[in-house]
């Protein structure tokens, strides 16, 4: 019963994707029918439903999980997302809003309130910017934490390695605006990759894999992805996605490559602090935007996006309103995008244009629930719904064909047409659109000001009537545009691969070398901090939270070669290292690895190298709380968990045991104190003032010791700062 009602699925997907809608209803029917008990089958065919907007069957399904199995959140996520299909956009973040509460951790529906957000017009531009910022501290969390930027170069004089991360690298506006620019890269300059997160493959794909060294990394954790990036010795790493569907941006938190930039699929901040730029012009992001984003704003002089009509788009039809008689508005965006206030103008300018009508195009125009909906939200602001008419979903090639009956684009707000608004514009249609103050709203208005156009761009909701209705009335006009649009839109930068691409390559450089300049400039501005032995830099140990700043450099000193330290050295010995030339030192568990004659040899190296005003900051085990444990015969129990496993008193004394066991014998504990020996050895030694605190839950001792005498209360308030909470 299981593998045929499989099977039905499968040949529903089929009859989807061949737009036979008859059969596909059908076996949808039977399934669900079959499946009234099978919450994993009525998940599958709610999702189908959804995905081809019949919105009232797949919440039928959704509905009869939540019946079934009231504990599964998945119905709920899945309802989420077809509210914001609705354009209720209240119910949709409320409904995600508890879903986080109850899966904090869960990537796709913190990735889907940040997207909501950006199309529900009653949310301010602070909640959204913390919402996103929120986001890119927990990814920091989720990634291990705080991750120093990899080694920095300048780009002259050598092959660049660009790499681009996508789920859309297919027939979707992504993939549509990028392969053109990817075909067009100097390639005896740049090496491009291409990090494919989707599992579409189509005749995009395919030139998208022509184009650059393609990576299928779909099935890649982020942490296997992070590395694949850094083997690849990515030098600028170009997320595509944001926070939309399948989005990969959390492998951005890991920081595999030196520069990261945020381009062309996202509308807003990223909220992640390792993204360095967002590359945007001065159409989307006016001056006065940077309030908005966490990245440095990159204005790009052509424009954000370039665009290529695909092959097969019609030629220009005759205007429809010679034919018809009346003018003729359309939209074929999402119906997200639509709210009361879009409501509203649309319904003014079908008042004041007589006999006009309305066409709306979108997949969920299948569902007749939401047809009714939007029928009479018009009826209610004094349009017969006679007058607008609601078209499902159709072939991309059918849908261009479409465009012919109509004579102008209405653009939705504040979430404006993309790709919708750019095919319009090549169908030779004028669009009248609504600037906001989010990026998304100025989309429409970018592409209109980049062939020159910007007039159609309103001030407000009065001046969006106003253009559309001049418009209707200016017939000479309407037909001018018809008749010269693509040749309008030929002669732009809008259609200049070369030249966007060109401009693209150059901001590249550009941003790595203003990042250079100020790496060099902190390095040599910023105070020195010693890493004694921290392991790898991406996997090993990190500076306190104190230290992670651009105030210092850190200088990672290991004794393993494998471990790529600045400088291959023991602490016993640390000749690379010149006197005087440190300003901190940072010791994290090294002082117990040698013997107890050998200490004051390390403490006096620690000096040599320390500036006459620099400190050391160490820590060690306690052996004292130690002890305690060892006195109550807990020798061999767990005393806390770590990331190698349970570690036991025994291996607090002596060194991991299981790690000795594996051949480690660097790990072995030579020596051991408790906060008064430490801090008397360092005396001895001649540090002169210093603080120190037992951690009784970290089983541990930190210490800040100064080489010159410093104030009592000063270094109190420097361990506050230095030592963990």
């Amino acid at each position: 019963m299981i593998a045929h009602t499989i099977s039905l699925l499968s040949k529903a997907k089929v009859f989807a994707s061949q737009a036979n809608v008859v059969e596909f209803l059908s076996l949808c029917e039977k399934i669900i029918e079959d499946s009234l008990n099978d919450t994993e089958m009525l998940l599958s065919v709610g999702n189908l439903l959804l995905a081809y907007g019949y919105l009232s069957r797949a919440r039928s399904c959704f509905d009869r999980v939540r019946e079934i199995v009231p504990s599964d959140l998945r119905p709920l996520v899945n309802l989420g997302n077809l509210y914001r299909e609705q354009g209720k956009h209240q119910q949709s973040t409320q409904l995600y809003s508890e879903l986080k509460t109850l899966l904090p951790n869960h990537p796709v529906i913190r990735r889907n309130i940040l997207v909501g957000l950006e199309y529900d017009p009653d949310i301010s531009d602070e909640q959204r910017f913390n919402s996103a910022k929120e986001w890119g501290v927990w990814a920091i969390e989720k990634g291990l934490g705080t991750k120093i930027r990899p080694n920095l170069i300048e780009l002259n004089n050598r092959k660049v390695n660009i790499g681009y991360v996508s789920a859309d690298f297919c027939q979707h506006t992504v993939g549509l605006f990028v392969k053109d620019v990817l075909n067009h890269h100097d390639t005896s300059r740049m090496s491009i990759f291409t990090y494919s997160a989707g599992v579409v493959n189509d005749w995009v794909t395919n030139e998208i894999r022509n184009a650059s060294q393609f990576r299928d990394v779909s099935s890649l954790d982020d942490y296997k992805l992070a590395d694949l990036i850094r083997n690849d010795n990515i030098d600028i790493l170009v997320d595509l996605s944001g926070h939309t569907a399948g989005s990969r941006l959390s492998v951005f938190a890991h920081r595999p490559a030196a520069v990261q930039v945020s381009w062309l699929g996202y509308f807003a901040t990223t909220g992640l602090e390792y993204i360095d730029a967002i590359l945007l012009d001065e159409w989307h992001a006016p001056i006065g935007f940077e309030s908005q984003f966490i990245e440095r704003i990159i204005r790009l002089p052509m424009g954000r996006f370039y665009y290529k009509p695909v092959p097969y788009a019609p030629e220009v039809s005759l205007a429809p309103y010679i034919i018809n008689g009346y003018i003729t508005f359309g939209s074929f965006n999402n119906t997200a995008k639509y709210n009361d206030a879009v409501y509203d103008v649309w319904a003014k300018i079908l008042k004041e244009v007589p006999d006009s009508r309305l066409v709306l195009k979108w997949r969920t125009f299948a569902d007749e629930e939401l047809c009714k909906f939007v029928k009479n939200a018009f009826n209610a602001r004094g349009i017969n719904s006679k007058r607008v008419e609601l078209r499902g979903a159709s072939f991309h090639v059918d849908m261009l064909k479409e465009y012919a009956d109509i004579d102008i684009a209405l653009d939705p707000f504040p979430f404006t047409g993309g790709l919708t608004s750019c095919e319009s514009l090549w169908m030779s249609l004028p669009i009248v659109t609504l600037p906001q103050g989010r990026i998304v709203s100025r989309q429409t208005h970018a592409f209109l000001s980049a062939i020159g156009l910007s007039e159609f761009s309103a001030n407000n909701e009065d001046d969006y009537v106003r253009i559309a209705v001049n418009l209707a009335s200016d017939k000479e006009r309407l037909n001018f545009l018809r008749q010269t649009m693509r040749q309008r839109m030929k002669a732009s930068p809008l259609m200049d691969v070369k030249g966007f691409t060109k401009q693209l390559e150059s901001t590249y450089y550009k941003i790595n070398q203003k990042i250079y300049e100020k790496e060099v400039k902190q390095m040599n501005t910023a105070k020195s901090i010693l890493h004694i032995g921290p392991g790898h830099r991406n996997n090993g140990a990190k500076l306190p939270k104190a230290f992670q700043t651009s105030q210092w450099n850190e200088i990672r000193l290991d004794i393993d070669p494998a471990n790529e330290p600045d400088i291959l050295g023991s602490m016993l010995n640390m000749n690379e290292v010149d006197d005087e030339s440190i300003d901190a030192i940072y010791s994290s568990h090294n002082i117990e690895h040698v013997y107890s004659y050998e200490v004051p040899v390390v403490l006096k190296e620690f000096l040599r190298v320390l500036k006459p005003n620099g400190f050391l900051l160490i820590t060690c085990p306690d052996l004292q709380t130690v002890c305690t444990l060892v006195s109550e015969d807990k020798l061999t129990d767990p005393a806390y968990n770590s990331s190698a496993g349970p570690i036991t008193p025994l291996d607090i004394l002596y060194g991991h045991g299981a790690a000795l066991a594996d051949g480690h014998q660097y790990m072995a504990h030579k020596c051991g104190f408790t906060l008064k020996s430490l801090t008397e050895s360092l005396r001895l030694s001649g540090f002169q003032t210093v603080a120190g605190m037992r951690r009784i839950q970290g089983f541990d001792i930190w210490v800040v010791a100064s080489k010159s005498i410093m104030d009592e209360i000063k270094i109190r308030e420097l361990a506050k700062e230095i030592f963990p909470t």
